[in-house]
Order: C-alpha cells, then structure tokens, then sequence
C-alpha cells in the first residue's frame, strides 16, 4: 500500500503531474506531505484503536501473528518497536480470551492515552500514540468540545 501510494500519489501526481502545472501557478497541496505521513502509518494507527474497541462493537478482530508482525517490520520498518511492543503485552495480559478480563481499551486509560473522535472524519485517534500526522486540536463552540486529529479538517470544519 504504502510503496503505491507513494509512487502514485506523491511521486507522480503531487510530483510530476502537478510539477508540470507549475508554470500556470498551480503548486502540490500544503497537506501533501501529512498525507504522505499518514498513508505509512495512520493506518496502523486506527487498527491500533480499533483493535482495543472491538469489545465495545459488533466485529472481533484478532492480534498480528508472527508472521504478519514480521512481514510489517519488514515493510514499516519501526513497526515493531511502536505497534508490536503494544500487541505483545496486549497478549500476554490475555487480550485474546475474553475470561481474561483484560480489554485492551483499559490499556489506553491505565497508561494516559486518551482516544478522541475526529469531528470532521468521526474516526478515533489517539494522539499521544499514533505516528501518523495527527495533532489534536480542540474547539469549544457553544459549550461543547469539538476534537480534530490535524489542522486540515479543523479548517474545513470552521
């Protein structure tokens, strides 16, 4: 994914296609370079959350195995030192039986990761862990807290 993404988004359209426009003024959008920084981790971010809030939803999800940890690390190099320490203590605290009585969402209280909803994309994001672009940003707007997960949607939703 991220290997494609990169040759033709960034490369060939935000580099060579829209390089070409350049003599007429027309410049890569300034949010380029986030996208870019989300199409290699943000992904691995979201399972992350979505993985922790399974017991809260209607779908199950399961942990990488070993081999797909590998094969991660292999594509995403840094994967395992930021996701996969995770994924190992989720397992070896029972996350995978439900008699266990560990939900991994408690993980993310117990160690001060706060997971908020995006107003703009209503995705979960969790910024003090994820390694994609996100920053949290919070408006107030008659009395109600408003989060966003970068200034992009933050400036399409005001």
């Amino acid at each position: 994914w991220v290997k494609t993404w990169n040759r033709w988004v960034y490369e060939d359209w935000g580099g060579i296609w829209i390089g070409r426009l350049g003599k007429y003024g027309v410049q890569s959008p300034a949010s380029l370079r986030d996208a870019k920084k989300d199409a290699y981790w943000a992904h691995h971010d979201l399972f992350l959350i979505a993985y922790a809030l399974w017991p809260t939803g209607f779908f199950r999800l399961t942990l990488p195995t070993a081999e797909e940890a590998e094969w991660f690390e292999a594509n995403y190099p840094g994967w395992h030192e930021h996701y996969g320490k995770i994924y190992e203590e989720w397992r070896a605290r029972g996350c995978e039986d439900p008699n266990s009585g560990f939900i991994p969402l408690m993980w993310f209280i117990e160690n001060n990761h706060p997971i908020y909803i995006d107003r703009v994309s209503q995705v979960p994001f969790c910024p003090s862990l994820c390694k994609g672009a996100s920053t949290l940003r919070v408006h107030e707007l008659n009395g109600k807290k408003h989060s966003f997960s970068d200034d992009w949607g933050e400036r399409m939703w005001l």
